[in-house]
């Protein structure tokens, strides 16, 4: 009996042992050049220029504060450095890249995708299917335009605050309450669908935007930092047409839903100053109507937050100054918002705001003769905004404590 149990025993547990295999692929750390932010640039005759911001692990260990002999750092003492290849097309652009170094190109960690505005607007289909086919590739990752340059220089550029700059263009980028690494997702998605067109975040070298009269001009690439400023208006072939403002792109995105929090500041007529309000929780609601040929939308943009600027003379416990302000606030959403949408139909005429998605869920037979044709019907369709904002808190004050009692509106 117990032969019997012992070789049941070695069947259980020793057979699927050596029945198991290893990672047939598998590679040391050691071995791989770890690749954080990637640039993708067009090239002369038709070929594409692909660049690589490379991790110098020893030198962010040595400059978090360890310690360790021997090892070097990046370019100029720089904890990366930037390795780049050309081909006639990404793969054959990275085979290259790869000559110049010792290591693997490890890609799987990869946050953030810079594409430099010559490649933009030439268009980007025929870069994308290396990074939809292979599956070890990071598809959470956020898409940047390079606004005024290529990739390239953007990647060469150092940033203050962080070790690897790509990742302060992430950081910034959430800064600004956007939904991040889901760039890359959401364009993919885009280039699939017949009515939606992408938009992607714009990043500008330097901190200022634009140079001031009677600075020194200086290459791009020893400029300090980086900013976003904008958003790139793509149509349905995936060509980059043209930008809007940062401003705006925020409302873009509430209007998309994808938009975590803001700051809005308005006047106060009855009062000539201003308020602002931090606001959380934002929503949209996007509502077809169809009247007889004429499609209009219905936009309906929710929010809460808390006053964190009061520049005028009202008391803010009073209620009825608390719904004055509502009112100021939501009027100027609503004009921000709508002049967004008018702007993008009458200029680009690229519906990047999802409402083509919003009839193909709600009114599928109806989209199914709109879709051939949607971008002249986005451009002609009537769009109403309407704002909800709710006030939750006002501060610790209810007017500001420098007035005067006799200068304070009850």
């Amino acid at each position: 009996m117990n032969r019997i149990r012992k070789g049941s025993l070695f069947a259980f547990v020793i057979l699927p042992l050596l029945l198991m295999t290893g990672c047939w692929d598998s590679s040391e750390v050691n071995d791989l050049a770890l690749e954080l932010a990637w640039g993708l640039d067009a090239a002369k005759d038709e070929r594409i220029l692909v660049s690589a911001q490379v991790i110098v692990p020893f030198y962010i260990g040595s400059a978090r504060g360890t310690s360790g002999g021997g090892g070097g750092g990046g370019d100029q003492g720089k904890p990366y450095f930037v390795a780049s290849g050309i081909g006639k097309d990404t793969l054959d652009a990275v085979q290259q890249m790869q000559t110049k170094l010792s290591r693997q190109v490890f890609r799987a960690h990869r946050r953030v995708i810079v594409i430099g505005e010559p490649l933009a607007r030439k268009g980007l289909k025929e870069v994308l299917d290396t990074y939809s086919r292979d599956p070890a590739l990071k598809l959470r990752s956020d898409v940047f335009i390079m606004k005024g340059g290529t990739a390239q220089e953007f990647l060469k550029v150092s940033y203050p605050l962080e070790d690897i700059p790509g990742l302060g263009a992430l950081k910034e980028y959430d800064q600004i309450g956007t939904l991040k690494e889901m760039g890359f997702i959401n364009l993919m998605i885009s280039a699939t669908s017949k009515g939606n067109c992408p938009a992607l975040p714009v990043i500008s070298i330097g901190f200022e935007s634009g140079s001031q009269e009677g600075e020194e001009e200086e290459g791009s690439a020893s400029k300090k930092g980086f900013r976003i400023d904008g958003t790139g208006i793509f149509d349905n072939d995936l060509k980059l047409l043209g930008f809007i403002n940062t401003r705006e792109g925020r409302m873009l995105r509430w209007v998309k839903g994808d938009l975590r929090k803001l700051i809005v500041t308005a006047n106060i007529p009855e009062d000539k100053g201003n308020i602002s309000l931090d606001m959380n929780k934002l929503d949209s609601k996007v509502r077809p109507i169809f009247q007889d040929d004429k499609i209009k939308f219905q936009v309906t943009l929710t929010g809460q937050g808390m006053i964190r600027e009061n520049n005028t003379s009202l008391d803010l416990t009073q209620p009825h100054h608390i719904a004055l302000v509502k009112e100021a606030l939501e009027k100027q959403v609503e004009e921000s918002a709508l002049g967004t949408i008018t702007k993008v139909q009458q200029k680009f005429g690229s519906d990047v705001f999802e409402f083509g998605e919003t009839i193909h869920r709600k009114h599928p037979s109806r989209w199914k003769s709109l879709m051939n044709n949607w971008n002249r019907e986005f451009q002609k369709a009537e769009v109403s905004v309407k704002a909800n904002l709710t006030i939750r808190r006002i501060g610790v004050t209810g007017s500001s404590l420098h007035l005067k009692e006799d200068s304070i509106q009850k």
